[in-house]
């Protein structure tokens, strides 16, 4: 409905008139404000934004001890800019892997948009033994993870 109230703003003489196409879910994962029900929280409130990526190219062993030096067990593999392509585990891949992370990565990682509940998120994550999940953008850009654990 957007591009026809777009269309009818700008019959009436308004101008400029955007039509923001993405909607609300990529605002939301942009971190721009919105009004919600007092005491809800999003994924977007508990995402950690420090976890460790590397390019499809990079290879696996020294992209994952460099995460292990950071105190994660996995790496994400981005490619273009930030895009979620797949994830490098340490309990899969040995630290002297010297193949490209795109060779050697579990492709397609699951993840979970910034809307989404915080609690019914985590909430799942916990029935399914999920510690992790990574959290991106519609386009599949990453932002963060967020952990199961309740802070």
């Amino acid at each position: 409905m957007s591009p026809r109230a777009a269309c009818r703003l700008t019959q009436l003489g308004f101008a400029p008139v955007y039509d923001y196409t993405l909607g609300k879910v990529d605002w939301i994962a942009a971190g721009l404000p919105t009004v919600r029900a007092q005491g809800s929280r999003r994924v977007l409130d508990a995402v950690r934004r420090d976890v460790p990526t590397c390019a499809p190219g990079t290879p696996a062993g020294p992209a994952l001890q460099q995460a292990r030096a950071q105190g994660w067990d996995r790496c994400v593999v981005i490619a273009g800019l930030g895009t979620v392509v797949g994830t490098l585990r340490a309990d899969r891949i040995s630290a002297t892997e010297q193949a490209p992370a795109a060779e050697v990565m579990q492709p397609g990682p699951t993840t979970v948009r910034a809307h989404e509940d915080l609690d019914a998120t985590r909430q799942r994550m916990n029935e399914r033994h999920v510690a992790h999940l990574l959290v991106t953008t519609p386009d599949g850009t990453l932002i963060g993870v967020v952990d199961a654990e309740v802070s």
